[in-house]
């Protein structure tokens, strides 16, 4: 069974929710598992520190256990994967993250049966259908979650598209359709 975790955004603040996400990342798995942190949605300049701060916030809410973390490359990428119990993908740039996961044609093989989970660009990579927050389009992601998804939904900060949305309620209507807010989230498992 494959676990996905689908994160509205900005997982990286401080509070609750987010805590109680990070908690739910690493609630199945023991001492000695990978956690693998995957930064490919980021523009250039994803630092150690960045690393280091993620692996902080899982850490956090590990309940002592002794995990290890992988930063993904990709070059390593597949034997990262099988590696891994956790695979954690950040957000940032939907389209820069999906263009480097398509690089891989046996992606769902490889993730099968692990804990998946996605924040934000992270998050629409993974379902069947996402709205846009630069574009007035709908965006095409993976297919592992079948839903239609929606991010930062009423966001103040980081608002999806008006027009994406909108697009988005009339494609697929018979797939449910997500609205996550900024630090909300929710599990879905196949």
């Amino acid at each position: 069974m494959t676990k996905f975790i689908l994160h509205g955004g900005f997982a990286r603040k401080d509070n609750e929710l987010n805590h109680a996400f990070y908690k739910e990342c690493v609630h199945d798995i023991t001492n000695g598992a990978n956690v693998l942190i995957v930064p490919f949605a980021r523009q250039e300049g994803y630092t150690l520190e960045s690393f280091t701060e993620q692996v902080d916030l899982f850490k956090a809410q590990a309940q002592n256990k002794n995990l290890n973390f992988i930063l993904a490359t990709e070059e390593k990428f597949p034997s990262q994967i099988k590696e891994s119990n956790v695979i954690y993908l950040g957000g940032g740039s939907t389209r820069k993250l999906l263009s480097t996961l398509q690089k891989y044609p046996n992606i769902k093989t490889l993730m099968g049966g692990k804990t998946i989970a996605g924040s934000s660009a992270g998050a629409y990579v993974l379902v069947t259908f996402g709205a846009s927050h630069s574009e007035e389009v709908v965006r095409e992601g993976l297919g592992l979650v079948p839903i239609r998804l929606i991010c930062h939904y009423e966001s103040l900060d980081e608002p999806p598209n008006a027009l994406s949305v909108s697009m988005l309620k009339n494609t697929a209507p018979d797939l449910e359709l997500l609205f996550l807010r900024d630090f909300e989230w929710k599990v879905f498992t196949y």
